[in-house]
């Protein structure tokens, strides 16, 4: 859902990227709309009707050089090398000075393949299978950021840092703060174990990963040879086992057609890096809201980590370890 802002703000937030398209591509059309869509300290993505190809919309995102600089380069240097439909992006230039920039994508819609609760549909699944399978035979390993399990052990120990140093700081509620407790005791028994996760990680061959596939993040397009998912935010991306990938993933329909690249692959691997992958999916989220704690927004940051609490738990369980 578009955020509801007066026109002298969408017109103080989205005149800079019209600025930043005109250098980029002297000569453009005026645009015929803007749409602000998402307005937050971490970037800020607007619609700019009848600038782009043909009369076409595109879309502007304003972001950190490094991550846009970053998404340029997976979408035009590695998902264009692919046998398969992607977000076609126009290039990134930056704002002059600080560290920002603008990165400018074709206007792909707004159909999400999925509600935010939704698993994945399984054709999903054989595409990302398709997609993992292909990825992993490029040469671009030296080029992407590691995203194994050491990444995300990392990501436990930093939010479990500031978990021990909001416990003290505030009176929390007998929820609240049975909810930081079993999360914290989780994360013990998750480090003293976490040669399990790499274990069952080495099972299937690295990849280019996403690192934050969620139906958020995912569009589709209707072709003539059937819907095309389209993946966006490819800022976290990196080179991963494929379990990063696959939190709410149907196993079956990934294994069946992952075969075809990896003949060797057991149906029993995939499983197993499913249940990583729902792992890292939690960590990532609690990892979030503990940044929120820290910035102050303690109500909505506690209401998701009491849900998460049981989560975590349950994808600790999952593993074969006792919380």
């Amino acid at each position: 859902m578009f955020q509801q802002v007066s026109s002298e703000r969408i017109v103080e937030r989205t005149r800079p990227a019209v600025q930043a398209w005109s250098r980029l591509r002297p000569g453009s059309s005026e645009p015929g709309g803007i749409t602000l869509l998402k307005d937050t300290l971490r970037s800020t993505v607007c619609r700019i009707e009848g600038v782009g190809p043909g009369g076409s919309g595109i879309v502007a995102k304003r972001c950190r050089r490094a991550d846009g600089e970053f998404e340029a380069f997976i979408y035009s240097e590695v998902l264009e090398r692919l046998s398969m439909e992607s977000v076609r992006c126009y290039g990134f230039i930056d704002e002059g000075s600080g560290e920002h920039g603008w990165l400018f994508l074709e206007d792909c819609g707004t159909t999400q393949i999925a509600d935010k609760r939704e698993n994945f549909p399984i054709a999903f699944a054989n595409w990302l299978a398709l997609l993992h399978g292909w990825a992993s035979n490029l040469p671009i390993r030296a080029r992407l950021p590691e995203r194994g399990p050491a990444w995300y052990l990392e990501t436990l120990r930093a939010t479990r840092l500031g978990l021990c140093q909001s416990l003290p700081e505030r009176n929390w509620g007998d929820l609240d703060r049975s909810a930081l407790e079993r999360t914290l005791v989780c994360f013990e028994v998750l480090e003293r174990n976490w040669h399990v996760v790499e274990e069952r990680c080495e099972s299937l061959p690295w990849t280019l990963v996403h690192c934050d596939l969620q139906p958020k993040n995912v569009l589709i397009r209707h072709t003539d040879s059937g819907i095309a998912f389209l993946p966006l935010d490819w800022e976290d991306a990196g080179w991963g086992a494929p379990a990063t990938d696959l939190a709410r993933i149907d196993a079956v329909s990934y294994w069946s057609t992952a075969r075809r690249t990896w003949a060797s692959l057991e149906l029993r691997q995939v499983e197993e890096q499913v249940c990583c992958g729902a792992l890292f999916q939690i960590l990532s989220a609690v990892g979030w809201e503990t940044i929120r704690l820290a910035a102050g927004s303690e109500g909505k940051a506690m209401r998701r980590l009491r849900i998460y609490a049981p989560r975590l738990t349950a994808s600790a369980q999952a593993l074969g370890l006792e919380v």
